[in-house]
């Protein structure tokens, strides 16, 4: 029903106004009145009438400037001024503005008839225009119903946006079909309307032809169809083989193949929006590394994302990327990326992570003052829609090797103390300088300076060439054949003084460091006897 309000500072205008309006013959209804601009406007972008009736002359915001307003944020508004006759030069200027027409006080009944009926006729027009070019586009009430609740509905839908009558006391399903890769664009309006033929031609044959179908194209680049089919009684075997053929158009068509998510039969067609979630969760469940899928609601339960989110190999990427060491961070997002995109994990559980990794680099982006938008032109948020939009591994991948770590690696690698990594290194070996005689852990060390074991020795042996332990036992060695040149300490003096308890231990590891026993080292060290 049509919603008109009326504008006006003098009460009884507004009263007479109400008073002559035959509303329920002309399908109408009063949204709300208002006796000043300022309220107007509000009420307005409030309850969005579809008409309004409008005074030119009240205080404060003036009806001038009050359709000025309205034609910035409500232009599909059809605005009727009222005016005295005195007013009438500035009436015409209103109209230039934007009115729909005009009426002059005092209003005559059947003048406010005529311009009424005038009005909703164009109403009428400006919506039949509208339905149209939606059914021109391929959409119709279902596309309002799942992606739009508009009030301009589809062919058939009412303004509420519900489905035709007949519908309603019908079973209903809902298929989603979804490219199972990720590309720039699809021709899915053309698609949508080979499948609407196809599934007309297959009507007879299945169900005794009591069935009917509805299908829209989702908006947006993301290739999504959506059928709804609905039948006094829908068979389960048959709606298998339409999600068959449906699958199957599709992938000829397309060159790309598609996967099906099912809805659970619902028993009555207002449940199909919930249906539509259920379908599309249904699709989540697909597997990487499957193609083509028929995907139903129990599999959806039974394919939920059991992996755990690999949090140490995103604290390793993190710290990489902060060292602004770029061939570490490659390396440990190739780590990453692997462990949340093997084949056999849903498509809901990558979507998931790579989810939260991008929050996670957000966050210690902002923690060094800068941000994804600063860096790459869009924020978190938008790159989480991205990255939902995709359904396929490789396209996943793609986002952040192209858009998203190269800018931050940038980043990293031109901030000053770009090689942090390399000093740290340098204050660890140090460390083993003047506390090589101590108990030295590379864990206890990394836990000291906040920084995660697995990278720092990785990045010690990258930049010493020697894992931890094998650096920290040669340096003991190099001390301990100091000593045994330099003093007259005990071999078991010597193995304490560098960090060795056990004397035996210690012996072993000389051995094998220099190719002799502690006694054969010491003998050859002696002065030779040329007499």
């Amino acid at each position: 029903m049509r919603q008109v309000m009326i504008v006006d500072d003098e009460r009884w205008v507004r009263r007479g106004l109400i008073q002559s309006i035959p509303w329920e013959e002309l399908g109408i209804e009063l949204a709300g009145e208002a006796e000043d601009g300022g309220d107007a406007y509000e009420m307005a972008v409030e309850r969005k009438p579809d008409l309004l009736f409008l005074d030119m002359r009240m205080p404060g915001l003036d009806g001038k400037q009050l359709l000025g307003l309205l034609r910035r944020d409500l232009p599909e508004l059809l605005t009727i001024v009222v005016s005295g006759y005195s007013d009438f030069e500035y009436t015409k200027e209103a109209i230039r503005n934007n009115a729909f027409d005009y009426l002059l006080k005092p209003v005559k009944k059947e003048e406010l008839v005529s311009i009424l009926r005038k009005a909703l006729a164009h109403l009428d027009e400006r919506d039949a225009e509208r339905r149209r070019k939606l059914q021109d586009n391929g959409e119709s009430w279902l596309g309002h119903i799942l992606f739009r609740q508009s009030r301009a509905a589809g062919s058939e839908a009412d303004a509420s946006g519900k489905p035709p009558e007949r519908w309603l006391l019908q079973e209903a399903i809902v298929f989603v079909a979804l490219p199972d890769r990720y590309g720039e664009s699809y021709e899915t309006q053309r698609l949508a309307r080979l499948l609407d033929d196809k599934l007309r031609q297959e009507k007879s044959f299945y169900m005794n032809g009591s069935w009917e179908h509805e299908l829209t194209a989702k908006p947006g680049e993301t290739g999504e169809i959506v059928v709804c089919i609905a039948g006094e009684k829908l068979k389960e075997k048959e709606l298998d083989t339409l999600a068959a053929i449906v699958r199957n158009l599709l992938k000829q068509q397309a060159n790309v193949s598609y996967s099906i998510g099912l809805s659970a039969i619902l028993k009555e067609a207002s449940a199909i929006p919930g249906g539509y979630r259920q379908a599309r969760q249904s699709l989540s469940a697909r597997k990487l590394g499957v193609e083509g899928a028929i995907l139903y609601p129990v599999q959806a339960t039974a394919g939920a994302p059991l992996n755990k989110y690999p949090q140490d190999k995103e604290e390793v990427l993190l710290l990489a990327l902060q060292m602004g060491n770029e061939e570490a961070a490659i390396a440990e997002f190739d780590r990453f990326y692997g462990a949340i995109s093997e084949n056999g994990m849903s498509i809901e559980y990558l979507q998931q992570s790579a989810s939260l990794l991008i929050h996670a680099l957000e966050r210690q982006l902002q923690a060094s003052q800068s941000s994804l938008e600063e860096l790459v032109g869009s924020g978190p948020l938008s790159y989480v829609e991205m990255v939902q939009l995709r359904n396929d591994s490789a396209s996943i991948r793609y986002l952040f090797d192209s858009r998203i770590l190269p800018a931050i690696r940038a980043f990293y690698g031109n901030r000053a103390g770009a090689n942090q990594g390399e000093k740290i290194v340098r204050e660890i070996q140090k460390l083993i300088e003047v506390h090589y005689a101590q108990p030295l852990s590379l864990h206890q060390i990394a836990e000291s300076r906040f920084l995660n074991a697995d990278y720092l020795s990785r990045l010690f042996k990258k930049t010493t060439g020697h894992n931890f332990v094998d650096y920290l036992t040669d340096y003991r060695i190099a001390k301990s054949i100091e000593y045994m040149k330099h003093s007259n300490d005990k071999n078991y003096e010597i193995a304490r003084r560098v960090g060795y308890e056990d004397y035996r231990y210690f012996s072993q590891i000389f051995k094998k460091k220099t190719g002799k026993t502690i006694g054969e080292f010491r003998d050859s060290q002696q002065p030779t006897n040329n007499n």
